[in-house]
């Protein structure tokens, strides 16, 4: 039984339990004695009392309906754009780059797209510590490859800058996409930064894993089909990224995670698209595959 002893009082106007001093007034006292003695007060009062009870037990649904209306309620796409026209519109490239782009400075989403760029960033070095320490790196490289393998590794490298998903959407941003401050009236901490540092790594990712693919195809010189699953082998490394926004708008983590990556595939880019940007992609594959071209000749050179 609950007596005025125990600390406690009921506020009046809520029906709600409270500590209180000893010498609560004469309306608390009335309600705690209704209490005790089980009169028709003390179900209203009792009723009083549950109902906050019952309003905090489902509190969880109604933060996700708010957070749902938050969401809906954001400015459109082209209200973020500054009513940019549809057709100047570019979708964004779904990866874990745009996630950390787009997402709350240490939110899950931040913490879990700079968690897979780590672990692929960790596998990469790996891989080229592997070639430093068996000392097969082009450079060091003295066994003579067979006219048929250095000829298909010369058709191979241009199919390898081709294929490399991070490094041609690079070059597609650099040169047609722009970055729009007015993109933070739908998510605040996207800064300019975090847009600089997402391209960076985006073109770090596929820089890197086009060397070690170069690295691992000239390395083969006796057997174009071991050259083919070499390069085939590798492949799966430059699809983490993808995979990793896919197993969360799959629903796979959190619904955080989910909502985040359901944000890159609805967000757009302002999109640049005349005669000069076409030639400025353009000119980055073709002066990739130069670049490539010299290295090919120069580890058959020194072979001969």
């Amino acid at each position: 039984m609950v007596t005025e002893e125990d600390g406690l009082k009921i506020d009046p106007s809520s029906g709600s339990w409270c500590q209180g001093p000893h010498d609560v007034g004469k309306s608390q006292s009335t309600s705690i004695l209704a209490v005790a003695s089980g009169s028709d007060d003390a179900h209203d009062i009792e009723e009083g009392v549950r109902a906050p009870l019952q309003q905090s037990s489902t509190s969880h649904p109604a933060v996700s309906h708010s957070r749902s209306f938050m969401r809906a309620s954001r400015p459109s796409i082209g209200e973020c754009l500054d009513n940019v026209p549809e057709e100047e519109m570019a979708d964004m490239s779904l990866d874990v780059y745009n996630m950390f782009y787009l997402s709350d400075i240490g939110s899950q989403g931040f913490v879990y797209s700079v968690a897979v760029f780590i672990i692929k960033f960790a596998l990469y070095v790996l891989l080229l510590l592997d070639l430093i320490y068996n000392k097969e790196f082009p450079s060091q490289q003295t066994v003579e490859a067979t006219p048929i393998v250095r000829t298909t590794q010369l058709f191979l490298m241009p199919v390898a800058i081709v294929t490399q998903e991070e490094l041609i959407t690079s070059f597609f941003i650099f040169s047609h996409l722009k970055y729009s401050p007015s993109i933070r009236k739908r998510h605040p901490t996207a800064y300019k930064w975090k847009y600089i540092v997402a391209a960076a790594a985006r073109f770090t990712d596929g820089s890197i894993f086009l060397f070690i693919n170069i690295c691992v195809m000239l390395l083969q010189d006796t057997d174009v089909l071991g050259l083919f699953l070499n390069f085939a082998a590798l492949m799966f490394l430059q699809t983490i990224d993808n995979i990793a926004l896919q197993v969360c708008l799959d629903g796979y983590w959190t619904q955080s995670l989910r909502e985040t990556a359901q944000d890159v595939v609805d967000m757009k880019f302002a999109y640049r698209h005349n005669y000069v940007h076409r030639c400025m992609q353009t000119s980055f594959v073709v002066g990739v595959w130069i670049a490539l071209l010299g290295l090919w000749v120069a580890v058959h050179y020194k072979e001969n």
